[in-house]
């Protein structure tokens, strides 16, 4: 899989692509390139995004990451979260409930709603009339 793609910072240019993929997974538009890394194809076309989020504490919250259909399976979404992990250390996410297994083989952690900073990790989360059927987890990856 080597080669296949490569991760860099976000660009103004990008954010076209980036909201779409955002908005076929049913989010909302990201406000911009801060904080997010992007996984580009050969041709420089995005093909994956992870963005992170601090909470007042200083922890990073994975608010999103998504990769675009035809891309999944290559190990985009993984080289994401290595890639914010080697950024931020700590992670935390809120996963939708069919994403679960992804993160826990990634090494993720279910935690308590408690330690969660939904303004940080989801604001949408705590009101979105699809939580029950979404099932969100929130989970976190400690630095080794």
């Amino acid at each position: 899989m080597e080669g296949l793609f490569s991760i860099r910072d976000a660009r103004d240019g990008d954010m076209e692509l980036i909201d779409a993929y955002a908005h076929a997974e049913g989010m909302d538009r990201i406000p911009g390139p801060d904080c997010v890394r992007v996984a580009v194809n050969d041709e420089d076309v995005v093909v994956a995004f992870c963005r992170l989020q601090d909470d007042a504490n200083g922890i990073a919250y994975v608010n999103p990451i998504v990769t675009y259909a035809a891309w999944r399976g290559y190990g985009v979404g993984r080289a994401l979260i290595e890639d914010a992990r080697a950024i931020a250390g700590e992670l935390r996410l809120i996963a939708r409930g069919t994403s679960e297994g992804f993160y826990r083989k990634l090494g993720f952690v279910e935690m308590p709603w408690s330690d969660v900073d939904l303004e940080a990790a989801s604001e949408e989360c705590d009101t979105c009339p699809y939580r029950e059927s979404c099932g969100p987890v929130p989970m976190r990856l400690a630095q080794p």
